[in-house]
């Protein structure tokens, strides 16, 4: 098609011709052509546009379409002259809300383009570091509602729950409970809605070098982004129900807000109420996220969006095992499974909520500016959780830890400049950044002991009024700690050819613990001051450009140590905890971006660790503990011919503590598996009588775990199936999944606490997108 400017001006004029296929390259047919003070164009089923009679001069081209990445390009129309414009859009990480069927082509995958893992635009085969990316599609595939299950699609990430509900994983032999919003701090204390999130990114290995080391394990990081408004009029709301009184309600709401879509906003919903799987146990929750964004001018773009999550209920009961019990793994103790020991009583409240503001500039062609401000709090309000330890294979002592208040929080200030330019013929991608966090806790808990109850006979009752008056009794103080992270870091990416590329990475932290204080004596304890650098380093060579890249990485993280008070009432200071990884693997990307994968191998040593030693009859804590973690990663993916798509990985980890208290030398990190193994397979029909009905099933192995620090009890090896039926016609969409088809009996745990999951259960749904 072409657009006929006026012919009786008298401007000297030229063309414009281009081109423009999607990112599977394929004719990107109906894309919208916007060239600046000139008009709109669309693109034809050739994949071609073209505009005609276009006055001399430099001009902004917009190509837009649905899936794919806006792309902006200055052009520059000669007198007499036709300009080509070939164009290649890149898929979106602001993809449809529905599966993308567009002719013959069935998209799941919003591939690894993230510009949050090396916090600078790297593809996946750039990047000198493993990481793993959930997007929403499949997370809608496999019905999945809180993080947690997300996690179930990466490989060597065993899902599990913190004691009060947060989300965890285990990857790489540590556990990962902090997750990241868009890049920037959470303080949640709550679980978090996939109906807010667009997509999840899992970050591999110590990444204290950009994230800092408040908020991020050695094993790795969650980060996940949030859902954005788009420029056009959309939404979908969509019903579920399921086994255990599952009733749930979300609503995804889209507009422009201005003619000229400079102004956006998107509101998600979600209400859910859920009893548990056992005797006792029950929650509600309710999420709404807001999200606003102001296209201000060509070079600034402003966005505000926030969250507030809030659950009702009973949390579910964490358990323990002490030194008496006989038998050495969870099944062989004398509980029925559903059996919760606690009441429905002992319902508490959680919240957390969110606000991420960002400021983006574009400074140059080469550099831009960005600013982003995060406010996180977190809080329990008279929250009861608990904790059940099996003294013997009979015996259960129940204590309820009584949360009244803890209210946290974090405020997190990011400063970041990119640029990306040319030194001699060397391409240089640079990131300068500046870091500041401000958090808190004021926390009131006592852990009451209720009884020690037979598991073999009737347990006695427990309810919220028995511990009233215990706690009526008791006077617990409110403590108040307060820290704050000056940080700053360097990076660098160097092209020293096409095909070779160097990274060098630096940062250094200044943390300083004010301590806490205690209300009821007024002193304040604990309080040190703590500097750490970071490095890290990596190497890409790709032996074919942009389909196989061989790389090596060093990585680095840490932990800040608090001082000890010795026996003999001297105080000693710290180093901050180191990890050091050194990893080396190959990525693909092939089949025309249908097919890509990873393998790698990592080793990891962890030093300054606390361990005790006995000298002169006392015992002292010193700091030269170690610990080594190393071990293989796989992942493959693809969507090797139209309507089958597959996600798959697998996972070896060999752990043990080096040098540490004797008891401790040899052994696993509780919780930790050393192996683990997923699968996810789909089929869509695309054409025919039959088209959208599709059809997913898989799978997850977990092997066994340990619940204590000695390594003698152990959590079962599990597996999981799951499958789901789905049926997209125009704007609706019926889904039914089966989970734990199975219905597998088994247990996660965080580190600390061992958690019964869900047997065999269902799910049913069904969604209208407007």
């Amino acid at each position: 098609m072409a657009l006929n400017i006026n012919a009786q001006t008298n401007e000297r004029t030229g063309n414009i011709i281009g081109t423009v296929v999607s990112s599977d390259d394929q004719p990107a047919t109906g894309a919208t052509v916007l060239l600046e003070r000139v008009g709109k164009n669309t693109v034809d089923k050739s994949g071609n546009f073209e505009f005609k009679n276009v006055a001399a001069g430099t001009y902004t081209l917009e190509i837009s379409f649905i899936g794919q990445e806006t792309q902006k390009l200055q052009i520059e129309v000669k007198e007499g002259e036709t300009t080509s414009v070939p164009v290649r859009l890149n898929i979106s990480s602001l993809l449809l809300n529905e599966v993308l069927i567009v002719g013959t082509k069935y998209s799941i995958t919003a591939k690894k383009q993230s510009n949050s893992v090396a916090r600078m635009p790297l593809t996946n085969l750039e990047n000198p570091q493993i990481y793993n990316v959930v997007d929403k599609e499949l997370i809608k595939e496999q019905m999945a509602i809180h993080l947690d299950e997300a996690f179930r699609n990466v490989p060597g990430a065993a899902p599990a729950k913190t004691g009060a509900g947060i989300p965890a994983f285990f990857s790489r032999g540590f556990t990962t409970s902090d997750n990241m919003r868009n890049g920037m701090a959470t303080y949640f204390r709550s679980s978090i809605d996939l109906s807010t999130v667009e997509r999840v990114e899992t970050i591999k290995g110590p990444s204290s070098t950009l994230f800092g080391g408040v908020m991020t394990s050695f094993g790795g990081l969650v980060n996940y982004i949030t859902k954005k408004p788009y420029d056009q009029l959309g939404g979908e709301v969509s019903y579920t129900h399921g086994s255990f009184d599952l009733n749930r309600l979300t609503a995804d709401f889209n507009a422009p807000l201005n003619a000229d879509h400079k102004a956006l906003f998107r509101i998600n919903m979600a209400a859910q109420q859920e009893n548990s799987f056992q005797d006792q146990g029950q929650a509600s929750t309710f999420v709404i996220a807001p999200s606003f964004s102001l296209q201000a001018n060509e070079r600034l773009t402003l966005r505000l969006d926030a969250d507030i999550h809030q659950t009702q209920g009973t949390a579910h009961t964490a358990w323990q095992v002490g030194s008496a019990i006989n038998v050495t793994s969870y099944e062989k103790l004398q509980l029925g499974y559903k059996r919760s020991l606690i009441d429905n009583s002992f319902a508490g409240h959680q919240t957390s909520a969110n606000v991420f503001a960002q400021a983006e500039y574009k400074i140059s062609d080469q550099w831009t500016s960005t600013t982003n401000y995060t406010w996180a709090t977190g809080a329990y309000n008279n929250f009861y959780m608990f904790t059940n330890t099996f003294l013997t294979d009979t015996t259960v002592a129940r204590m309820v830890g009584a949360f009244a208040p803890d209210k946290l929080g974090r405020n997190q200030f990011q400063q970041n400049f990119t640029g990306d330019f040319k030194i001699g013929n060397l391409r240089n991608r640079l990131l300068i950044g500046l870091d500041f966090m401000d958090q808190y806790r004021n926390l009131k808990y006592t852990g009451v002991n209720m009884d020690t109850v037979n598991t073999l006979g009737v347990a006695k009752d427990v309810r919220i009024e028995q511990l009233e008056l215990k706690l009526g009794a008791t006077s617990s103080p409110l403590s108040l700690s307060r820290q704050k992270v000056y940080g700053a870091y360097i990076s660098d990416v160097l092209n020293v050819t096409d095909y070779l590329l160097l990274m060098a990475s630096l940062r250094v932290d200044r943390f300083i613990n004010e301590g806490t204080l205690n209300n009821l004596t007024q002193k304040t304890t604990g309080d040190y001051n703590q500097t750490a650098l970071s490095p890290k380093f990596g190497i890409v060579f790709q032996p074919i450009k942009n389909k196989v890249a061989l790389f090596g990485n060093y990585m680095n993280g840490f932990k800040n140590v608090a001082n000890a008070t010795q026996p003999d009432g001297t105080v000693s200071s710290f180093k901050p905890q180191q990890a050091n990884q050194w990893e080396a693997g190959v990525k693909l990307d092939v089949l025309k971006n249908k097919l890509s994968g990873s393998v790698s191998y990592y080793d990891m040593l962890i030093s300054n660790t606390l361990r005790p030693e006995i000298i002169n009859n006392q015992t002292f804590t010193v700091q030269d503990g170690t610990q080594r973690s190393k071990g293989i990663e796989a992942e493959l993916t693809g969507n090797p011919f139209p309507g089958f798509n597959f996600v798959s990985g697998y996972s070896y980890n060999d752990n043990k503590y080096v040098k540490a208290a004797a008891n401790l030398i040899g052994k696993r990190n509780v919780g930790a598996p050393k192996e683990t193994a997923n699968l996810w397979m789909s089929y869509s029909l695309l054409k025919g009588s039959l088209k959208g009905l599709g059809i997913g099933g898989g799978f997850l192995y977990v092997s066994e775990t340990y619940l204590n620090t000695i390594n003698t009890f152990t959590l079962p090896a599990y597996t999981t199936v799951d499958a789901t039926l789905f049926y997209s016609a125009g704007q609706y969409r019926i889904s039914v999944k089966a989970n734990n088809l199975t219905s597998s009996e088994y247990w996660v745990s965080d580190g600390f606490y061992a958690r019964p999951q869900k047997p065999g259960n269902f799910l049913a749904s069904i969604a209208w997108k407007f």
